[in-house]
């Protein structure tokens, strides 16, 4: 066996750090790094989630769904369980607005005082002459039992200070939304990053393919991936004995290897995938479905 890690070309730090906070001057240096030794982006898809309007900008309130539909569907579940919490006219607004968004498919209702609305994200993976990006050292994994999912992101109205990474993925989404015609509305321009996902992607003979669902940390893909090795590979694939002592081993190796992300076995080789996420913000708040994405309606 061998890593894969993908962990390739030096770091880039700013000339001046002078009035820095430290921890976003290590994170700066990590993105220079990115950009430096995989320079290539490539769009691979969009996802939806829910938002509420906060003071201070739009709350992400659960998982991110492949369609509209399922995040409407999402959607429609928090504000029954606001609605639970609420009591009278509150709660009948929030159950009415559930079923709007389940049966009617809008993408932004108001009930109970409270402005809510289904959100367009697209995600894109660097890449470079060894393969795709892996975790950086600044992704950090969470602490303690269960490993529990960080919290998710809060869009600020005023969208962040602009930085060139995040300008470069906005170029790289419009360039690929032009290509297949479903450019944005002029309204929606401003780019905000969200916090990355992660998965696991297996090398074939031309391309690298993701294998598993999207995680919020590095260390939920890694744990995938032993599992799959541990278990789906001789309950499922049923390879030669010496291949399952194999993949065995691979995920003792994985288990024992903290923040590895790259490992070759029995002549397949796997690396977990960092995958940066995007939504663009316009004066009224975050980008909604677009007519052109696809839905279950």
């Amino acid at each position: 066996m061998t890593t894969g890690d993908g962990d390739a070309g030096g770091r880039l730090f700013p000339e001046d750090l002078d009035g820095v906070d430290p921890v976003a001057a290590v994170m700066l240096a990590d993105a220079c790094r990115a950009l430096s030794a995989y320079p290539e982006l490539v769009v691979v898809g969009t996802l939806f989630t829910a938002a509420e309007h906060v003071a201070g900008g739009w709350q992400v309130l659960c998982p991110c769904d492949p369609l509209p539909q399922g995040a409407r569907e999402l959607l429609a579940g928090r504000l029954e369980d606001l609605a639970a919490l609420a009591g009278g006219a509150a709660e009948r607004e929030l159950l009415a607005a559930a079923r709007t968004v389940q049966h009617e498919q809008a993408d932004e209702v108001s009930a109970g005082g409270r402005r809510f609305r289904i959100v367009r994200i697209e995600q894109l993976v660097r890449t470079g002459p060894d393969g795709p990006e892996p975790p950086r050292p600044t992704d950090l994994d969470p602490l303690g039992a269960g490993r529990a999912a960080p919290a998710y992101d809060l869009l600020p109205a005023d969208g962040p200070a602009s930085d060139f990474a995040t300008a470069e993925l906005l170029c790289q989404v419009l360039d690929a939304a032009a290509a297949t015609g479903s450019e944005p509305s002029g309204a929606f321009l401003t780019p905000v990053a969200l916090a990355p996902a992660f998965t696991v992607a297996e090398r074939s003979e031309r391309r690298w393919r993701p294998v598993g669902r999207l995680h919020e940390a590095p260390q939920q893909a890694r744990d995938a991936l032993i599992t799959y090795f541990r278990h789906v590979v001789p309950a499922v694939e049923s390879p030669a004995e010496a291949d399952v002592e194999r993949f065995a081993e691979a995920a003792e190796l994985m288990e024992d290897e903290s923040r590895r992300n790259g490992i070759a076995v029995a002549g397949r080789r796997f690396r977990i995938v960092r995958i940066e996420r995007i939504t663009l913000m316009g004066p009224d708040g975050p980008e909604p479905p677009r007519p052109t994405d696809f839905d279950a309606r």
